[in-house]
């Protein structure tokens, strides 16, 4: 759903209208707004499911979800290891198992880091993540998007599980790092 100039204009004026007369049922009018304002039109859709029925969730909000459910599942995982099992895991992938944390996106470079944060803050989904800085000051796209890539094959929505295996932990991690570094 996307709104012209004029729309949006009048969804302002509308949202300061409400808030003005203090109407305290309805629609949360500065959460309205700063959707409108920002081309984050999804987000009424998900705030409002019955209201927006024809609108389709963008590509690219449906992955930062896929990448939130991942990170719960491997932060759960993660969580679960004996101390053995943590140092069998970094033998395996270099790296510490406290890259099972979600860390967010690039504030200044990747749409996702906003669309996390009204995901995370603003709708009140995956409330674990609650709370923190999802800026993570470097590129993450492609680092999820590897991650994903193996995670989907091992954890399907048939076949759902809410920890990974030991093995599946260490080769979802182990996608953290690109093909050309390994």
């Amino acid at each position: 759903m996307a709104f012209s100039d004029e729309q949006k204009l009048i969804v302002a004026l509308l949202t300061e209208i409400h808030e003005k007369l203090g109407i305290q049922d309805g629609l949360d009018a500065p959460f309205v707004q700063s959707i409108v304002s920002s081309d984050n039109t999804w987000a009424l859709r998900w705030r409002y499911q019955g209201m927006f029925k024809d609108s389709e969730t963008p590509p690219n909000v449906k992955r930062v979800a896929d990448v939130l459910d991942m990170c719960e599942v491997l932060e759960r995982t993660a969580d679960s290891l004996s101390d053995e099992e943590r140092a069998q895991v970094e033998a395996v992938t270099g790296h510490s198992v406290s890259g099972a944390r979600f860390v967010g996106y690039s504030g200044n470079d990747e749409d996702e880091f906003h669309i996390v944060q009204i995901l995370v803050d603003d709708l009140g989904k995956w409330g674990s993540f609650k709370g923190r800085d999802f800026n993570a000051h470097m590129p993450m796209v492609d680092v999820y998007d590897r991650m994903l890539n193996v995670y989907s094959g091992l954890n399907s929505l048939h076949n759902y599980s809410a920890t990974l295996s030991v093995e599946d932990l260490t080769a979802v991690l182990d996608a953290r790092t690109h093909p050309d570094h390994r």
